[in-house]
């Protein structure tokens, strides 16, 4: 599965210790994408990024990639921050998968590309439960922290994470 990754995914991950863990499913056929535009907003993240980028487990997708037509239209249809549309834009453009944390955004992405080829941060961690790479109690650790360190995350049941 190709999937490109927004800002609040990132961040959120990142925030419950689990980027590093969702990365690894690259050795499960998963690739991530990130562009140009979401890097830069993930700020102090710039340098754990660059770690994964140069390890392979992350695709910086280069300025070039992006053409500014598909941005432009995803722009003026849905009114979204930069890295949300740069996201929606480069997985209409390339075929991937958008992974948001963002409602609006989220609501965008299935609008413009179709349920299938959206979903967040919880149903990544949820697949390294199911592929062991993560324990049930570990998930949910995952998810508190993240939704403590400020993700707008939906209530969910422990049993969300067994498989």
């Amino acid at each position: 599965m190709n999937i490109v990754v927004d800002t609040s995914s990132t961040i959120n991950l990142y925030n419950g210790g689990m980027l590093e863990i969702v990365l690894g499913l690259t050795s499960l056929s998963y690739v991530f994408h990130m562009g140009v535009i979401v890097k830069g907003e993930c700020g102090d993240l710039s340098g754990v990024l660059n770690l994964y980028v140069t390890d392979g487990r992350l695709i910086l997708l280069p300025d070039q990639t992006l053409l500014l037509s598909e941005f432009t239209a995803v722009l003026e249809e849905y009114d979204l921050g930069a890295g949300e549309t740069e996201c929606i834009a480069l997985a209409r453009q390339q075929g991937l998968t958008v992974c948001t944390d963002d409602k609006a955004a989220r609501r965008a992405a299935t609008s413009y590309l179709g349920a299938n080829r959206v979903l967040g941060s919880l149903a990544l961690i949820r697949e390294c439960v199911r592929s062991g790479r993560l324990s049930p109690s570990d998930a949910i650790i995952g998810y508190r922290t993240m939704r403590l360190c400020g993700a707008f995350l939906p209530d969910l049941e422990a049993s969300y994470f067994d498989c």
